[in-house]
This record gives C-alpha cells, sequence and structure tokens, in this order.
C-alpha cells in the first residue's frame, strides 16, 4: 500500500506548503515532490504514481494531512479527471473512480490548460 501526503506548516490562519510525499514499496521508500508550487507537485506525484507504480502498488491511500491541508484553508479546489469519448477531461463534481487532483481556487482549468500550468 502506497501512502501519499502534504507536508506543510501552518493552521486555518496561514498555511505555508512544503511539499506532497508517496511513500512505496517493501522496503519502503519515499519520493518528495517540493517546488513550492503545490499544484504543480500534486500533479507530479500522480504522474510518478500512474508511470513508475501501478505495476507494483495496488493500493495508494490518502493520509490524513491531505484533509488537513485543504480543510484548513489551503486556497485550492478538488479536480476530478475523466475519460469521455478517449479524451482526459477535468470535472469539478465529485464522480466515484475519478482521480482527484487540485487547481487553485476559484479557477477551473482544462486538463490541456491544467497540463500547461505543471511544466
Amino acid at each position: 500500500m502506497s501512502v501519499i501526503g502534504i507536508n506543510y506548516d501552518g493552521d486555518k490562519k496561514k498555511i505555508s506548503y512544503l511539499s506532497v510525499d508517496i511513500s512505496y514499496g517493501h522496503p519502503r521508500e519515499e519520493k518528495v515532490f517540493a517546488t513550492g508550487n503545490f499544484v504543480k507537485d500534486w500533479f507530479d506525484m500522480r504522474k510518478f504514481m500512474i508511470q513508475e507504480l501501478t505495476d507494483t502498488e495496488f493500493h495508494f491511500s490518502l493520509s490524513s494531512s491531505v484533509d488537513h491541508f485543504i480543510f484548513d484553508g489551503a486556497p485550492f479546489n478538488s479536480a476530478w479527471l475523466k475519460i469521455v469519448d478517449d479524451k482526459p477531461v477535468l470535472i469539478y463534481d465529485y464522480e466515484e473512480d475519478h482521480m482527484e487532483f487540485f487547481v487553485p481556487e476559484g479557477t477551473k482549468p482544462t486538463w490541456e490548460e491544467l497540463k500547461e500550468m505543471c511544466k
């Protein structure tokens, strides 16, 4: 089982984002994404997860730090990746079994725009 977490300092008054990490494998390994840009780090973690771990890891779990980061007031909203007519599309209403990404609060980029933001 892999565990995804968000490292940050602060509380509901002030959030200081540090990094996204994923721990995986036996023996345990950890990959840290720490560009300082949460949207990009989350995107890169998902890309790593898909490209490097899907053959060896069968369950991916979010640590409570993910919920705490968002609930403490981090300025990001969820977006889910859905395949429509064989094309990737970001949707902004939750649907089960879609991969979650994050976007800056108050925005609704397309999948292509999110990819461009995360270059």
